[in-house]
């Protein structure tokens, strides 16, 4: 597939969110990883690439950068929970869609369950990637992410490499520095921090009763957080869920078996 072609929505609050479509068919929005998203450079990246194109393949695949990242607005920007949301309503309000899948990873399952809540008449599936209700079922689950905190406000190149590691896994040498250094292109050291700040403030607990959607919570089994624990109180707390455990210790989907996750999505979706 030829590169998407880039364009903009404006929010209510007037930020310029960049977005792209791929595939044609029933609407799948795949949220930003919060802070970690640049579209132009996720195509240059041929594990990135075969991922979009794999879950376009059936599909309409909708890709954004929000606000403070890759090609959208990032100055003058601030980072919460409520923000998240206005991106997401002005490109798909852009778009002018009705109803449509959604799927939030790590960080962004928040902001997916939020907008779910609030819209369920707009959302016909939910998927949830590694993803997580409370900031204290993400951040005390273990020291090292505490730490990483720490090393966001004090040392930029330590926490690009920390994080590259963390999330790639530590036996991924390499494309752990070039994600290190795509990560460097996504956002900046400021913005990480007010991301951080947002994320320890943003708690969807009370908000997973309520969700209508059928939801699949998908996880891998040696990720060392959000952990499985965490993964199965996600999914006892929210009706009709589904929980899949697949073997991995990469966080990011596009990376590992990606094809098992590929194929669990489209079998979710009806589509596989």
């Amino acid at each position: 597939m030829e590169q998407p072609r880039i364009q903009y929505a404006q929010t209510e609050d007037d930020v310029n969110i960049a977005y792209w479509t791929l595939g044609e068919g029933e609407p799948l929005v795949h949220l930003p990883w919060a802070h970690i998203s640049h579209l132009e450079l996720d195509w240059l990246y041929p594990d990135y690439r075969r991922w979009y194109e794999r879950l376009a393949d059936r599909r309409q695949l909708i890709r954004y950068d929000g606000r403070g990242t890759g090609l959208s607005d990032r100055e003058g920007v601030d980072s919460s929970l409520d923000n998240s949301i206005r991106d997401l309503e002005a490109v798909v309000d852009r778009l002018g869609l009705e109803r449509f899948a959604l799927m939030g990873l790590v960080h962004s399952g928040l902001t997916a369950v939020a907008f779910a809540a609030r819209h369920a008449d707009r959302v016909s599936r939910l998927v949830l990637w590694c993803s997580y209700a409370s900031p204290s079922d993400y951040y005390d689950t273990s020291p090292k992410l505490q730490s990483l905190r720490a090393v966001a406000e004090k040392d930029w190149d330590t926490f690009l490499e920390l994080s590259a590691n963390l999330t790639l896994g530590w036996s991924e040498g390499e494309q752990a520095r070039r994600f290190a250094e795509y990560m460097r292109e996504c956002f900046t050291q400021n913005f990480a921090r007010e991301t951080y700040r947002g994320i320890a403030e943003s708690d969807v607990t009370d908000l997973l009763p309520q969700l209508e959607a059928p939801t699949l919570v998908l996880h891998r089994r040696e990720v060392a957080f959000p952990t499985v624990d965490n993964a199965r109180a996600l999914a006892s707390r929210i009706p009709n869920a589904q929980l899949i455990l697949q073997e991995g210790t990469a966080l990011v989907p596009f990376l590992g078996d990606t094809e098992a996750v590929a194929e669990a999505i489209n079998e979710f979706l009806g589509e596989g």
